[in-house]
């Protein structure tokens, strides 16, 4: 095997992202029977996991032997890129014609590592052998991205290359240059718009708001944006496809907010310094997010999220710092925007049929209509284009938006939506002298029940946070979604964000929106089943404080959904009493784990050694039957669906006849053949947790949820890692045997 150089200075040997050049079957695999270790080629890596593992215990081996020999006579370093759980460490083994050679990395953290291995004294590479050692953990995940080779005298030219004067002589015109503070062609916002936003900033700073615009770490770090300038660029923090020498190298968004502190404060420096971050990104080589996406011998590809960033970005700074652009940068931009932007999402679109089924087409939109607004104003020809690309949003949106108004991805990716969607929506009404209403597609309207069901009435989120989603949204869509929708809860979520945000919001269009002082809605909707979606959504108080549940069914197909079906969320007294793990930062191998059915709240089999996994994406329709009012709550579903492989039968009712009482009725029976010997009954939840005789008591600032142990079942308490060192208490209720009915009762108090 040959390697294929990806730069003057580096190879790759193994490119594990593409199956078709680097399979796992032409490796030997040794995986840990008693930690049931398996390993799977994944979309853009090979993954593996385990259970059940012992502190420093060998989870996973896997070799090759190379015939002929690899020459790696050119380089001093073989590399390994992959990434495993907290603790963990992965060790790697070269047979070479000087012998061989090992090095064990350190032990992984939240990112991922870049194993070096010296080499530099070889000339010929005979066989490789990768293992992987568990920490003291009960789950442990990983990937595996690449092999590579690499000569570290020759990248220390090969990065000099990017090395940019800051002054940007020929290019930008000096700090000192008088400007107006006035929009260029006011593609996002017109200038009686700004005044109005100016007078709302200026008011909230005099009450002592901070402004959400001013510089902080997450642009001064890297004042210098050209410091940040290379091959490739940045998709925000997520490091799954860089380089680890380009971790925190955050060109994208941060623009943005400098160009919106420098036209709200009128701030030449600010307007400036955006515009040097849109020089850098222009001096970037690729608009793509690694290497991988433009590997010389493979076709793999991310999609245009990191190009439609990019259009977005320059667009936006442009206009706004447009007085500091010479001729030559404007001429260099217009053409990035349309040979390096646009080509790849029209790439993308006509190419990808999947993406009019789900959140990606809108979310290349934003940057996509952004562009098309920009070069209308000089370069008329563009129009049709804009129009398509008006009709891909309408498509996607109709096809997406279900009949119910909900979103099978969650609460996050309906963001792409309203953020995303929302803003090319916006761009596209204003390039032609229309109103959003007009432009807007009318199912969008019914997303009223969407939020009425995953409000949050904790203190801290804005949505429920199920699939991949986290706990709080962007403003720019909840802001689109009220400004929509001006008599719904949408108009509630974002006054709740913006309050926690400060009292400001974090972005032009949110501004606007908040600027229009809407009136949150009163009525609180006790009870919301979505019949397409197959959610129930419970909202009542008890004494005065609200308690809200949210039980999981199943759309057949759903994607980012997770291993959930049957699952639900107890919110209380302001607080998450039985949680959903939601997403974290996808280059953790967390984000894998939170997908699990074991960390969420349902009835899961165990008993073998290799993880009881639910159908995922599971192709099942799993519908809810239920009824709700102010007093009563009751719903039922055919959990075990998910779970073919296991149940021959799970059936999950909870009913409430008071806000304060549930009841939990699993009925359950194991197929015969699964291998499982019992069940376990998983409630998880951030709060602090104690053991009484017969029950466990949770406690809230507020309240407390005392849950009775189901008759015949064993209690435990298990302590989970989570992203970021945080840990979460998992009750643990477990019944032996293959059948049997669980009566669980959770009292509030």
């Amino acid at each position: 095997m040959k390697a294929t150089a990806i730069n003057t200075a580096e190879s790759i040997l193994e490119p594990f992202w593409d199956p078709e050049l680097c399979a796992i079957d032409r490796w030997t695999v040794n995986g840990n029977a008693e930690t049931g270790t398996e390993l799977a080629q994944g979309w853009c890596n090979v993954s593996f996991e385990w259970q059940n593992s012992k502190d420093q215990e060998l989870v996973l081996a896997i070799s090759k032997r190379y015939e002929p020999p690899v020459d790696v006579s050119r380089y001093d370093m073989l590399l390994l890129s992959a990434m495993v759980s907290n603790g963990c460490a992965i060790r790697i083994e070269a047979e070479t014609d000087r012998g061989l050679l090992s090095i064990r990395s350190a032990p992984f953290g939240q990112e991922k590592q870049e194993i070096a291995l010296p080499v530099e004294e070889s000339a010929q590479l005979y066989s490789l052998r990768i293992e992987v050692y568990a920490a003291e953990c009960r789950t442990g995940m990983g990937w595996l991205n690449w092999v590579g080779l690499q000569n570290s005298q020759r990248l220390l030219d090969h990065l000099a290359q990017f090395q940019y004067d800051p002054a940007w002589e020929g290019s930008l015109y000096p700090v000192e240059t008088p400007v107006s503070f006035a929009p260029c062609y006011g593609i996002f916002i017109s200038e009686e718009q700004l005044e109005k936003i100016r007078t709302l900033y200026e008011e909230k700073k005099m009450k002592g708001v901070p402004s959400p615009f001013a510089p902080n770490t997450s642009y001064d770090k890297y004042f210098a944006p050209e410091t940040c300038i290379h091959d490739f660029v940045n998709f925000w923090q997520d490091t799954r496809y860089c380089r680890v020498r380009d971790n925190q190298h955050y060109l994208i968004r941060n623009g943005l907010r400098a160009a919106m502190y420098g036209i709200l404060e009128k701030d030449a420096a600010s307007l400036h310094l955006a515009a040097r971050y849109a020089m850098s990104i222009l001096a970037c080589t690729h608009w793509d997010d690694g290497m991988i996406c433009d590997f010389p011998v493979g076709s793999w590809e991310h999609r245009c999220f990191v190009q439609s960033l990019c259009l977005y970005d320059l667009v936006f700074i442009y206009d706004l710092a447009h007085e500091f652009f010479m001729p030559s940068a404007k001429s260099r931009l217009f053409r990035r925007l349309a040979e390096e932007g646009l080509a790849s999402i029209n790439y993308n679109a006509w190419r990808h049929e999947y993406i009019f089924e789900n959140n990606q087409l809108i979310w290349f939109s934003h940057g996509r209509m952004a562009a098309y607004a920009l070069l209308l104003k000089e370069w008329p020809r563009v129009a049709p284009y804009m129009e398509i690309a008006y009709g891909d949003i309408v498509e996607n949106i109709q096809k997406t938006v279900l009949p119910d108004g909900g979103y099978v991805e969650g609460p996050t990716y309906f963001t792409c939506v309203g953020a995303n969607g929302g803003q090319a929506l916006y761009l596209y009404a204003r390039a032609l002298g229309k109103r959003l209403e007009e432009v807007t597609p009318e199912n969008l309207l019914a997303s009223v029940d969407f939020a009425d069901a995953l409000l949050s009435t904790d203190d801290d989120q804005d949505m429920i946070p199920i699939c991949d989603a986290h706990s709080t949204l962007s403003q720019t869509h909840l802001a689109f979604m009220a400004y929509l929708l001006k008599d719904s809860p949408w108009v509630n979520i974002f006054g709740k964000s913006v309050a926690r945000s400060g009292g400001l919001a974090d972005d032009y269009f949110a501004l606007m929106v908040q600027s229009m002082e809407l009136k949150s809605r009163a009525e609180v909707r006790p009870f919301v089943l979505m019949r397409e979606m197959n959610l129930a959504s419970s909202h009542r108080f008890w004494k005065g404080k609200a308690v809200k549940m949210v039980v999981l069914g199943n759309r057949s197909g759903a994607g980012h959904a997770h291993e959930d079906k049957g699952s639900f969320i107890l919110e209380y007294a302001g607080q998450t009493f039985a949680m959903d793990p939601g997403t974290c930062d996808y280059s953790s191998s967390y984000s894998m784990i939170y997908k699990q059915c074991q960390r969420h709240n349902v009835l899961v089999p165990a008993g073998t050694k290799a993880r009881v996994a639910a159908e995922n994406p599971c192709m099942e329709t799993i519908s809810l039957h239920g009824s709700g009012d102010e007093q009563r709550f009751q719903v039922f579903l055919n959990a075990g669906m998910a779970y073919r492989q296991y149940y021959e039968r799970w059936t999950r009712t909870i009913q409430s006849r008071q806000p304060n009482e549930f009841v939990i009725l699993d009925e359950y029976e194991l197929r015969e053949e699964c291998g499982c010997d019992r069940v376990e009954f998983l409630w998880n939840t951030m709060l602090p947790v104690e053991r009484r005789e017969d029950c466990v008591v949770i406690y809230g600032k507020n309240g407390k949820a005392v849950v009775h142990i189901p008759e015949n079942c064993r209690c435990e308490f298990r302590k989970l890692e989570m992203f970021q060192e945080k840990f979460l208490n998992q009750i643990v209720f477990i019944r032996q045997g293959n059948s049997s009915i669980i009566r669980t009762v959770i009292e509030l108090i």
